[in-house]
Formats: C-alpha cells, structure tokens, sequence
C-alpha cells in the first residue's frame, strides 16, 4: 500500500506574503468566490465556464474533504485575502508523478479588479514554499493563450516543461527545475 499523499493544510497557516493572507478556504467564503468565479473573463483562464453559487459551495466542499474528482489525488483550498477581503483563491494538489513519487500541483484564480498588481505573483511564490516545506516537486499549468500566467509562474521560479490539453486546450507545463 502506498503512503498517503501529504495535506498541505498540515503547514503553518495562515500565510502571508507582502499584501496578502492566504488562509483556509470556508463555507463562509462561498459569495466573495462566486463573485468571480461566476465571471466570463476569469474562467476563459481556468479549466471551467462560469459557476454557479452552488457549484462554488461543491467545491469548497471538496477543498474541505480534500477529496479531488480525479481519484487519487488530494485537493486543498487557500481564501486569498487582500486589503480584508477575499480577492482570490488558490489550489494545491497533491498527487503521484511519474514514478509514484507525490508532487504538488498549485493554481490560483483572482478578481479581475485586482489583476495587473503583482498579487498573483505573490501568490504563486508562496505555494512555491508550501512545496518547500513538504518537501515536494512543485508543478503548475496555464493555457497557452494566457501569457499574464505564464509570466506569473515563471517570476515564481517555475520553467515551462512541457505541452498538454486541458478541457479541450492546449496548456503549458510549468515546474521547478533543479539547476
């Protein structure tokens, strides 16, 4: 039997970077996610259409149980607070790569009002430690028509490696590269 993957809820929380917290996603955090997240122009960069506030409570749920709808990986999610509000959210997957050695996978959604700011970047960094302290090969995707995320990852330290498809799209693949 395999050893579980690592919860990176387990690490200090919250966190803060130099103009936002990121703490434990709640139920209480449903309106201020579907505030975007319901949004044409963010979900044209994530992997879904416009949600409902129901379908933002069903996954905030799972970032609770941490139970991904991929099985085998684990799924957690961070409220991004800025200037006391939620302005964002962030993922971080664990899973197994190649080999069966877990790795985390980070992503993050923002607020259109308060994109252009470097908030993302900031954001990006600090899940680039929570890897850090787990110990884990940090990875992470965009589309290849989102060059803002591209540019955010590469600021946080992360190379792009690769191609694939997501949701019918072709994406980047992003990891830390030793070196």
């Amino acid at each position: 039997m395999a050893t579980p993957l690592p919860d990176p809820l387990r690490l200090r929380r919250p966190r803060r970077t130099a103009r936002t917290t990121l703490r434990p996603v709640t139920r209480d955090d449903a309106a201020a996610l579907h505030a975007y997240r319901r949004l044409p122009q963010v979900c044209a960069s994530l992997s879904h259409e416009p949600l409902s506030l129901t379908e933002v409570e069903q996954r905030i749920e799972g970032r609770l149980t941490g139970v991904d709808p991929t099985p085998g990986r684990q799924v957690r999610g961070l409220a991004i607070e800025h200037e006391d509000r939620v302005v964002g959210d962030a993922m971080l997957r664990t899973q197994r790569g190649t080999g069966g050695a877990p790795e985390l996978w980070i992503g993050y959604a923002l607020h259109p009002d308060v994109w252009g700011r470097g908030l993302a970047t900031e954001v990006a960094e600090e899940l680039c430690a929570v890897s850090d302290e787990l110990g884990l090969p940090v990875h992470a995707d965009a589309f290849v028509d989102n060059p803002a995320s591209h540019r955010v990852l590469d600021k946080a330290g992360l190379t792009q490696v690769g191609r694939s498809a997501d949701a019918g799209r072709q994406v980047v693949l992003f990891a830390r590269v030793a070196g």
